[in-house]
């Protein structure tokens, strides 16, 4: 049995859970050198990160979860608005496409030509009027400038990127406290119970 491939710590097993399960001695011996490596990658992360007690690792993963919903709302906020954007230029682009026909509607002087006009350009009027429901129902009265919208949209999507690399980062921060806590509280469940086994030897 390999232990995942992943350099950062990992939670300890439960051997006698295990056990009860029916693993075998096979099991047992990887799991006990698993959790002698865990121990030492939970201390040194544990040292690394200057805590001097389980109330101090603590306050540290609850800042760490806090900071990581904090940036998780950011980063939807913006991926909100990204869509809202590109919803927006996708109209905006259709609409500026039927500019000739629009145009070419206004030339027609008679009423019947008009109607004439209008059928043999229909389609780009159903796409006009539908460009227009979208504006009106987003509250647009003066349509944005094609490139400033195409500038905005990439500097969103930086700010995405920007904000989805802090996510990851804290998460695996997040995470790797958690990790740490699950240790450390598996250890100090497994100390009180040695020393009984050295007191029952006397």
């Amino acid at each position: 049995i390999n232990a995942p491939k992943n350099d950062g710590v990992q939670r300890m097993v439960d051997i006698a859970a295990k056990k009860a399960e029916g693993k075998g001695r096979g099991y047992e011996k990887w799991a006990t050198l698993h959790n002698l490596k865990q121990m030492a990658a939970t201390m040194s992360v544990y040292e690394e990160s200057g805590f001097s007690s389980p109330e101090e690792l603590e306050a540290a993963l609850a800042a760490a979860s806090a900071e990581l919903n904090s940036v998780h709302a950011k980063l939807k906020a913006v991926e909100s608005t990204l869509r809202e954007k590109k919803d927006l230029q996708k109209q905006l682009l259709a609409y500026i496409k039927t500019k000739p026909a629009r145009d070419g509607l206004k030339a027609q002087k008679t009423e019947k030509a008009r109607k004439n006009y209008r059928e043999q350009h229909e389609s780009d009027f159903i796409i006009a009027e539908a460009a227009t429901r979208f504006f009106k129902a987003q509250g647009i009265q003066k349509l944005p400038a094609s490139k400033a919208l195409q500038t905005e949209i990439e500097q969103l999507t930086k700010e995405k990127n920007a904000l989805y690399n802090e996510y990851r980062e804290k998460r695996e921060r997040t995470k790797e406290l958690q990790t740490v806590k699950g240790n450390i509280e598996q250890i100090l469940r497994r100390e009180p119970e040695r020393g009984k086994g050295r007191e029952n030897e006397r």
